[in-house]
């Protein structure tokens, strides 16, 4: 009885066993794109932006 309920291939679908969702992908990709866009705008050496020139551009105001 052990050995029927362990047969989980049988009940799997084999068009759809190894893929992923497409929000899975979706959001993965994003979160890729979102993090190089992130680094490169808050990173000082790739941006340029950086706190203490904020807070200056700031002050002239």
């Amino acid at each position: 009885m052990a050995e029927d309920i362990d047969k989980i291939e049988e009940f799997e679908s084999k068009e759809t066993a190894h893929k992923l969702p497409v929000g899975w992908l979706m959001l993965f990709w994003g979160l890729i794109i979102w993090g190089a866009y992130y680094l490169y705008t808050y990173t000082p050496s790739l941006g340029g932006w950086s706190q203490e020139g904020q807070y200056q551009e700031s002050i002239k105001k």
